[in-house]
């Protein structure tokens, strides 16, 4: 198949699913803003600039220029991947058989913001031939939100590569004894990293030997290290800057507990990915996470913005290895049995024959 992706080039997300279908010997392009921070072996990548160094002027230039790569392209399947912004140009490029992938803020947070963006958001998903959603939650508001046939929405969830992401053969190996609380979500306001912060007193003051590992960029960089030094508490705190995606695996084997703080998420991969290391994960209890966490059972949810239950989370887990040990065992199965990336992206690539079958006959 001859394949073409309108999607943002620097996310983990378009990468795997381009290449994925590159390792399938399938032709694959990817229309983007920016380029990619690696490398794509075997994907052909069309950066379209800006001009105007404006998102909503250079809106209908780069739509121009993406309708001409369309038209000499001539994909098999044209594939959208966020809707707040590449779907919106897929939507109006007059292409079939077309595919859009909601992948959660595109659905839950970006059409609040103003009357325009919930109405290009409903137009452009009617548009689709297929829609993708990540999640239980988000493919249930596409339908009832925005209209479209739900026959239309399949429940596509990220995945986790497991042959990268798996449970560890041994122990810690960094020979530290404390008990290590892992955070990798950016420092945006909407990953909330400050309850996580603000939850570090009340841990230390019953539990010193608490440590707290935090990965992660962003524009709150600063704000987030002045908070800590506000509190008190540095000397529990190991602030990580970015690495490569294959060294998440190292430091989710050499954590006890993962920590996701989000005010709002479709299908976390860094918590699945957590999961997939048979990883205790204490999640907020928003959007598609209950799909994945079933509190007490495979995991641990709280309440968005409660630093002190969040506090009180670590707390229990970090007193009890057995428990700890239990939800690992348990989060690992449920990304056995529906999480695997290779799975997921099977069926996908079945649609998508599918898809393309029916529109040769039409």
């Amino acid at each position: 198949m001859r394949i073409c992706l309108i999607a943002d080039a620097t996310s983990i997300h378009t990468l795997r699913w381009a290449e994925y279908f590159v390792d399938q010997g399938d032709e694959v392009h990817i229309i983007t803003y920016e380029p990619p921070k690696k490398e794509l072996e075997g994907v052909k990548v069309h950066i379209i600039r800006s001009i105007f160094n404006n998102l909503y002027l250079d809106f209908c230039p780069r739509h121009l220029r993406m309708y001409l790569l369309v038209k000499k392209i001539k994909p098999d399947i044209l594939h959208a991947h966020f809707i707040s912004k590449f779907g919106f140009h897929a939507a109006f490029l007059g292409y079939r058989p077309l595919i859009m992938s909601a992948w959660g803020g595109d659905i839950l947070v970006v059409p609040y913001w103003s009357k325009l963006l919930w109405y290009f958001t409903g137009i452009s998903l009617k548009r689709a031939d297929v829609v993708y959603g990540v999640s239980k939650d988000i493919c249930g508001k596409i339908v009832s939100n925005f209209g479209v046939p739900s026959p239309r929405v399949k429940l596509v969830p990220f995945g986790v590569d497991t042959k990268l992401f798996h449970q560890a053969a041994g122990k810690k190996v960094t020979g530290d004894t404390s008990i290590v609380i892992l955070s990798n979500r950016t420092f945006l306001d909407i990953y909330n990293i400050e309850t996580l912060i603000n939850s570090i007193p009340f841990v230390v003051e019953k539990n010193p030997n608490i440590k707290f590992v935090i990965k992660g960029t962003g524009p709150l960089e600063d704000s987030l290290k002045s908070l800590v030094l506000e509190l008190g508490v540095s000397e529990y705190v190991t602030f990580i800057g970015w690495v490569e995606y294959q060294e998440m695996v190292g430091l989710l084997h050499n954590c006890d507990i993962y920590v996701s703080t989000a005010l709002s998420d479709g299908t976390p991969v860094s918590v699945l990915e957590a999961m997939a290391c048979a990883k205790p994960c204490i999640v907020t209890d928003v959007g598609g996470v209950s799909e994945w966490i079933d509190d007490g059972l495979n995991g641990c949810l709280f309440t968005p913005r409660n630093p002190q239950e969040l506090a009180q989370k670590i707390l229990e887990l970090a007193a009890d290895p057995i428990k700890r040990e239990k939800l690992g065992i348990n989060a690992h199965k449920v990304i056995e049995e529906r999480g695997d990336w290779y799975r997921i992206m099977e069926d996908v690539r079945e649609q998508y024959e599918e898809l393309v079958k029916k529109h040769a006959v039409q």
